[in-house]
């Protein structure tokens, strides 16, 4: 199914939320889709919008004239479903990981692999297992964001969510060694570094105190490159695609680099040093 557009009137006839923002301009998706976008508003401003129809269902691409940032927004209805329709945005505007600003998908994420026996399973075996979120007394960040433990290793260490459920959260972990801190900007980006760089924990122990070029020498030098038979599985039940082992290196080197202060993390042991 091709991409159609709507008339404007009438949207939205519900409620709507972001899913992506694509990082083309409404000229430049005017020009690659011959999409015609017009000028409205809304109570945060003026803004140009376009109505689409695909196997994705309806959405809004929206550009705020006062956004600070790059891109145009598609939003869904509320009762779609996020993963089916970001798969389907991706598929259908023909877009890769670098024209995707950011996305909210990772909120049902979650409960595809809660609700898959094979799902646990397998990343369990890599070291992801949704089984393990027991934690023994309080644990908090200096930002005082929540902290939603989802997931455990075999060496004791906790994958946490941080924010409130429903939105983009970012990705903690905690290892039983006292070193804690960001690892992916979402749980999606979790489960590319996890299934596609195994040894992401490694790359981090050998850091040199941050040094994204000790990273990439420990990368080369503790694993041969291969993703396991049980990863290339729970990818493509996932529908992950998995990108370059460098860019999975220099984002979890991004995500380990900001970490502190925001995201200092502490226990009934205290206060947990850096993942670098």
């Amino acid at each position: 199914m091709g991409i159609d557009q709507l008339s404007d009137a009438g949207w939205p006839t519900g409620g709507n939320r972001p899913l992506l923002v694509m990082l083309f301009s409404p000229e430049e998706l005017a020009e690659r889709f011959g999409l015609a976008f017009v000028d409205d508003a809304d109570d945060l401003g003026p803004l140009k919008l376009a109505v689409v129809q695909g196997s994705f269902g309806i959405a809004g691409l929206i550009r705020y004239a006062d956004s600070p940032f790059a891109g145009t927004t598609v939003f869904v209805e509320d009762a779609a479903d996020l993963e089916l329709s970001h798969r389907t945005v991706v598929s259908e505007f023909g877009l890769t990981s670098s024209d995707i600003g950011w996305a909210v998908r990772s909120a049902g994420l979650l409960d595809v692999v809660r609700d898959s026996a094979r799902l646990r399973e397998l990343l369990a075996i890599i070291e992801f297992d949704v089984a393990r979120t027991e934690v023994e007394g309080p644990v908090s960040i200096e930002s005082g964001l929540a902290l939603e433990p989802v997931a455990g290793d075999f060496t004791g260490g906790r994958f946490y969510l941080c924010g409130d459920a429903g939105g983009e959260r970012q990705v903690l972990y905690a290892s039983s060694e006292g070193q804690a801190g960001l690892i992916a900007s979402n749980l999606r980006e979790a489960l590319q570094l996890i299934v596609g760089l195994p040894a992401w924990r490694d790359c981090l122990t050998f850091a040199n105190g941050g040094s994204l070029e000790a990273m990439a020498d420990a990368a080369r030098r503790r694993q041969s490159g291969q993703v396991s038979p049980a990863a290339r599985e729970a990818a493509e039940l996932l529908s992950l695609d998995l990108p370059a082992q460098d860019v999975l290196l220099s984002r979890l080197h991004a995500a380990a680099s900001r970490s502190a202060p925001e995201f200092v993390f502490r226990d009934d042991t205290g206060e947990h040093e850096g993942l670098f």
